[in-house]
């Protein structure tokens, strides 16, 4: 089991500031109700020592029928005076929590407490009166000592807590705000074509990862685009020899020999259109619009079933949501291509729900893909020849994973029900 610690640096700093705050306030509070019951509790031993001399002296000159009825009448709530001719307890050393209180009543004092007795009469104690016999007192209790707090002290700690939380989060928050802005522009990397600059604002440390963030992006951001103008450049050039070699090829006789060339400039075709997709995508700053994904879906079914493939479209006749029209035709019909190029009919285009995601399902019953490979297999340029038929350019999943990521979703690869592979993207309702 996992601590009850805030996974939030902004938690944590709440929750220790409120920690240590609330252990010093309680600490400070038990000071001061020590000091204050301490110094209550002097006084209250003083005004008994008086209270109790005053009481030796008035019975001093009294008859012995008198003295009880003197003694008495100097009694006060919470301290109950008499006289008696024997004390009510031998001499003994007091008990070490009354040993102060008996030092201050004075000499041969005895005292000792009975927590059987009645609340108001736990304490007895007696001292020597000056003529003979003893003067008996009996009170609640006359130890110091630092009890529980008060409601007062409880409700104050309280409203303290309060206040020091709401406090706390408020500055925390403020403090941590540049930190939230610094993850959120990390995040943004690979999916926004043109990433902001984080502001060079808050306390000196976060300013400083700032700016070596801002230049970071920058050197990414010209490293990808040196890579993609280069393969751009490279797809784009290729175009021309091969429409050279395609018209040539045509002026060759019909036979074994043409229909191989044409079928290899075909593919050659099929792979450069499939770099230009998987670089253009997340780059041509297509707008998120609403769009209907299962309109798009029929569509790309109803083409693949009037090339003579077996597929088929399950799902609702509608299915708005926003997102990248064009973007999205692009990676599910590179699913689809993948599950006709490898996998084996029927093939079937599916739109479920998934809590707050709507689910694009394309599955084949073909050989599928090991589990272990699937991680492998969205790589781009990375051709999986012993589970897919090895033909191809390896990008039609990573440009789907692109479009999923560039939508706040994701791709999985799962086993098909009936075998064969399941692709899967994720998409948001609404967007993100």
């Amino acid at each position: 089991m996992r601590a009850p610690w805030p996974a939030s640096l902004a938690g944590r700093i709440t929750l220790l500031l409120l920690g240590g705050l609330m252990l010093l306030h309680v600490g400070s509070m038990w000071v001061h109700e020590r000091a204050l019951r301490d110094t209550e509790q002097g006084a209250r031993l003083e005004r008994m020592a008086d209270q109790l001399a005053a009481a030796r002296a008035a019975v001093a000159s009294l008859p012995e029928a008198a003295r009880d009825a003197a003694a008495h009448a100097i009694s006060r709530p919470g301290l109950e005076i008499h006289w008696d001719r024997m004390a009510p307890m031998p001499a003994a050393a007091p008990p070490e929590p009354l040993a102060t209180a008996a030092a201050r009543l004075g000499p041969g004092a005895r005292i000792g407490w009975d927590p059987k007795a009645e609340p108001g009469h736990r304490v007895l104690g007696a001292l020597p009166a000056e003529d003979g016999g003893w003067i008996v007192f009996s009170a609640p209790w006359l130890a110091a000592g630092g009890g529980p707090l008060d409601h007062g002290a409880i409700a104050s700690m309280v409203a303290m807590a309060l206040g020091i939380a709401l406090v706390s989060i408020l500055v925390v928050r403020w403090i941590t705000r540049p930190l939230r802005r610094l993850a959120a522009a990390a995040d943004r990397i690979g999916r926004d074509p043109s990433p902001r600059p984080v502001p060079l604002d808050g306390p000196e440390e976060v300013r400083h990862a700032a700016a070596a963030f801002n230049a970071m992006q920058q050197r990414i951001g010209r490293l990808l685009e040196d890579r993609t103008e280069t393969l751009a450049a490279m797809s784009h050039d290729l175009r021309t020899p091969l429409s050279r070699l395609q018209l040539r090829v045509a002026f060759l006789p019909e036979g074994e020999d043409r229909v191989r060339l044409e079928a290899d400039i075909a593919e050659m075709e099929t792979m450069i259109t499939r770099t230009l997709d998987y670089i253009r995508e997340g780059r041509d700053a297509e707008p998120v619009r609403p769009a209907d994904l299962a309109a798009i879906l029929q569509t790309l079914a109803s083409d693949a079933a009037d090339r003579g493939h077996d597929v088929d479209y399950v799902g609702p006749g509608r299915a708005v949501l926003p997102l990248r029209r064009v973007a999205a035709k692009r990676a599910v019909s590179n699913l689809l291509d993948n599950a006709l190029r490898h996998g084996v009919p029927p093939v079937r285009l599916r739109i479920q729900e998934d809590g707050d995601m709507l689910v694009v399902e394309v599955s084949d019953s073909g050989a599928g893909i090991a589990e272990a490979d699937r991680d492998r297999a969205v790589a781009p340029f990375v051709q999986l020849d012993t589970a897919r038929g090895g033909s191809g350019v390896g990008l039609g999943l990573a440009i789907a994973q692109r479009f999923a990521q560039g939508s706040n979703g994701r791709l999985e690869l799962r086993d098909a029900p009936g075998g064969g592979l399941l692709a899967r993207i994720l998409l948001p309702r609404q967007a993100g």
